[in-house]
């Protein structure tokens, strides 16, 4: 899978891509900004050039974002304790994890054919 394809799914989704390859796997780190306009980065990996995996890893991070927990580290690491800015940033991190989502479904659309969603648990 050529990495170039990966970054412009990625950038129709409104995410930036920076990627570093190394022999056996190639790591992108799709960044944003969230619906307040705070930066976002998580880094998926993708092994033996295989967009399932890839596609797995970003479900992954889907699956492990809990909005209120995240909402709650981010107000406790930054000292930004106003009850208005808890609740944006649960909506903030609701709104990465839907728009991870879709960039995990549009990349398992494209992926060589297969349909990898039906395989998602």
């Amino acid at each position: 899978m050529n990495n170039q394809i990966i970054k412009n799914i990625a950038a129709k989704n409104g995410w930036n891509v920076f990627v570093k390859e190394l022999p056996d796997r190639v790591f992108f780190d799709f960044q944003r900004k969230t619906l307040s306009g705070v930066s976002f980065c998580f880094t998926a990996d993708m092994k033996d050039s295989s967009m399932e995996y890839l596609v797995r890893e970003i479900v992954s991070f889907v699956d492990a974002i809990e909005p209120e927990t995240c909402a709650a580290e981010w107000m406790i690491k930054s000292g930004a304790v106003i009850p208005y800015r808890y609740k944006q940033a649960v909506e903030d991190m609701d709104n990465i994890r839907t728009e991870a989502w879709l960039l995990a479904c549009e990349l398992a659309e494209f992926s060589e054919g297969e349909n990898y969603l039906f395989r998602l648990p």
